[in-house]
């Protein structure tokens, strides 16, 4: 008989076999699908990425220039400006560049650069521009020359417009945003390009966010492969007792293995390519993903189902080969060999290699390679907790089976001792999660959260727009005659021109701080404001002099709506007047100050924790499924012994609630400890971490609330199992 058709014989003989089978290469095909669709996710953010921050003028530039006007143009240079725009409380990119008409500069999705007066945008912006009238957005830009293709943009909800300019209206003076990742002034461009990594701390992060994902999909891979081993251990058991070998044995298992993985990988791919349209509305940072993002290459596709099968199959031979399974061995459980000291030793070299390499940065004497060495820690912290459970998990049974006085304590805490990598590997999944949960979770406080800004009586007014002035210390005439320009759109209620103070703050007419609704001292023909009145600060007045002549900002006043705004952005935008930031309201200074890279970033620790999260449910549903069928013959013996089902689920609950206390601790205080060394080692402690917000609680208490629902699951099962009409002996 052919070994595939042994192996079919005695692993799927029943109604009850088909299950497990079924059950495994379900399972398989669950890690399958999230390993694919992770590792597209992971080189779909990195491919978004560089092909979306050629904008940013941070790669493939020069030098920076102070007179665009002044500066020769050549075919092999053209000059370019980066600066933010707003519409509907959205962020729109705007590169304007200056080129002469055969420049040889290729712009991104474009080609040869736009000519003066003529905008190409991306479809999301010419979709927006054209359903709104020009006056709010389109007659910012001039005319339109054409479409941006996505091969120059991050997402299909991408707001990006290439403005062609004369040179001498490029203003160097001019910030992109109030975000600290802004690029500032005009730049001469021989060729744009992107980075696939802002830098190499952000690389370093991806890279262990990438595997701190992974680690729970393993896992789950891991647990999955060993469902119903105890009834599959019996009937090699059997096969030894009729004359197999060892080796014919472990390759009869192997066979199981690799067939059943094999239709679960398979299966898990084509799940994975027929997901791809569902996960790319998935919005990340600036937006949804394309479809080719996500999609994984087709060798790559052949790499990871060879490999799941490759690796499921050899782990099932050796697992058989070294189990030691004889003639005898099938009506006794045997005991799991102790674990040895040596699991704990990965996760202390992790703790000591993360230490070593952030202790250095923060003395200012970083390490060669630094990233290298934290993102080796991370790994080997991340293979300990899973080597070094089941040792603790031991040490913790041994003393409880010492000081335990019930019959379930007893019994449970003897069996732990007994079993403690099974054991452990019941809740190995949530151990994994709530670790990669803290690392996340602790990671994400090094970024400042920022509030919704106030409003209320005495602030400005979110409905206000306000103009950042950058011109010269004498243009106040030219601020004035837009100041009047612009209060002539339809729904403006008023337009202001503050002066800067000689000390601090701002200086408005009296009659203009009265219409920004400020108290005016009695008397005062000028009112001097304090504090930071222009971001939402609380103002404090007081009378001022005269004002010089060098204007700080443009108020104007609206009426609330969001076409007057527009309009008024856009009379601002067309006025001619030098800016040093972009027109926009309190609401869209706060969300351009969120627009970092660390923002971003941190955004996507919220996506692995609810990956983590949800991989940890799937891999204690199916571990707490495998771990009652494996206990079914020691829980019936007792329950035909007279033990009442009561004590049974006391053991149950034992069971599951002792490895997991063991470590639950342990997992969130090494979360908190990488996060820190991670953040503290690649910026020489520039970043640091802080307790976490409310959110991150209600993750450990998800996850807590999901072990007890597991364990509480199995009392229906064991008592179905366990039955006293079950309970068979052979």
């Amino acid at each position: 008989m052919s070994l595939f058709s042994l192996a079919r014989l005695v692993t799927a003989g029943g109604r009850g076999s088909w299950g497990r089978l079924l059950g495994m290469a379900g399972g398989v095909a669950v890690g399958v699908l999230l390993l694919l669709l992770l590792w597209g996710a992971y080189n779909g953010l990195a491919t978004r990425t560089e092909r979306s921050t050629w904008t940013t003028l941070t790669y493939g530039v020069t030098d920076q220039v102070n007179d665009p006007a002044a500066e020769p143009l050549t075919d092999s240079r053209a000059l370019a400006s980066t600066v933010s725009d707003y519409f509907a409380g959205r962020t729109i990119s705007r590169v304007d560049i200056a080129s002469t008409p055969s420049s040889a500069v290729v712009v991104p999705g474009i080609g040869h650069p736009p000519a003066i007066g003529t905008y190409y945008a991306s479809p999301a912006l010419i979709a927006l521009i054209d359903a709104h009238p020009a006056d709010q957005l389109g007659a910012r830009y001039g005319t339109r020359a054409g479409v941006i293709a996505d091969t120059a943009l991050a997402s299909p909800d991408s707001l990006v417009v290439v403005v062609g300019l004369a040179a001498g209206d490029l203003d160097p003076g001019r910030a992109a945003s109030y975000s600290s990742d802004a690029t500032i002034g005009v730049w001469a461009v021989e060729r744009f390009g992107g980075s696939a990594f802002p830098s190499i701390g952000y690389r370093t992060v991806a890279i262990i966010g990438a595997i701190a994902i992974l680690l729970p999909v393993l896992v789950l891979v891991g647990i999955v492969t060993r469902l119903g081993a105890a009834a599959r251990a019996e009937r090699f058991a059997a096969l030894r007792l009729i004359g197999a070998t060892p080796r014919r044995v472990a390759d009869i298992a192997a066979a199981e293995i690799g067939a059943t993985s094999l239709v679960g990988a398979i299966a898990g791919a084509i799940l994975a390519w027929l997901l791809i349209p569902v996960a790319a509305q998935m919005r990340v940072g600036d937006g949804r993903f394309f479809h080719a993002d996500l999609t994984v290459a087709p060798v790559t596709v052949i790499v990871v189902v060879a490999g799941v099968v490759a690796v499921s199959t050899a782990v099932a031979w050796w697992r058989t080969a070294s189990a030691g399974i004889g003639p005898l061995g099938v009506t006794r459980e045997q005991s799991e060999r102790r674990p040895s000291v040596l699991g704990v030793l990965p996760l202390f070299a992790g703790i000591v290699t993360m230490l070593s390499a952030t202790v250095a940065a923060l003395i200012h004497s970083p390490l060669p390679a630094t990233d290298i060495i934290l993102i080796m820690g991370f790994i080997l912290i991340s293979i300990g907790l899973i080597t070094s459970g089941p040792v603790l998990t031991f040490w913790v049974a041994r003393l409880g089976a010492s000081a335990a006085r019930s019959p379930a304590g007893v019994i449970a805490m003897n069996r732990i001792r007994q079993h403690p990598r099974a054991t452990f590997r019941a809740v190995s999944g949530l151990v994994a999660a709530v670790f990669m949960v803290s690392v996340f979770s602790a990671a994400i406080t090094a970024v400042a959260a920022e509030s919704a800004p106030g409003d209320g009586p005495g602030l400005l007014p979110l409905t206000t727009v306000v103009a950042r002035l950058g011109g010269p210390p004498d243009s106040a005439k030219s601020s004035t005659a837009a100041a009047s320009q612009v209060a002539q759109v339809t729904g403006v209620t008023g337009a202001v021109v503050a002066y800067y103070h000689p000390d601090e703050g701002i200086i408005v007419t009296a009659s203009d701080a009265a219409a920004l609704g400020l108290p005016v001292p009695e008397g005062a023909r000028y009112v001097h404001v304090h504090s930071d009145y222009l971001n939402g600060g609380t103002p404090q007045v007081a009378p001022g002099t005269s004002p010089g002549t060098a204007p700080a900002a443009l108020l104007v006043a609206t009426d609330g709506t969001t076409s007057t705004i527009e309009r008024a952005r856009t009379a601002i935008l067309l006025s001619g007047v030098k800016l040093s930031l972009p027109p926009s309201t309190r609401s869209e200074q706060a969300s351009s100050t969120l627009q970092t890279w660390a923002n971003r970033y941190a955004s996507l620790a919220n996506l692995g924790i609810l990956v983590a999260t949800l991989i940890s449910a799937v891999s204690l549903a199916v571990s707490t499924i495998a771990a009652i069928l494996d206990r079914k013959r020691v829980l019936g013996l007792l329950r035909l012994m007279g033990m009442p089902v009561s004590t049974v689920r006391r053991i149950v609950l034992a069971e599951a609630a002792l490895p997991l206390a063991t470590v639950f601790a342990l997992c969130i205080g090494l979360g908190f400890l990488v996060a820190w060394s991670i953040l503290a080692g690649l910026t020489e402690g520039n970043r640091t971490i802080s307790w976490p917000e409310a959110s991150y609680y209600h993750a450990l208490a998800a996850s807590l609330l999901l072990a007890a629902a597991a364990a509480v699951g199995t009392f229906r099962t064991a008592r179905k199992k366990t039955g006293l009409t079950v309970t068979r002996f052979e």
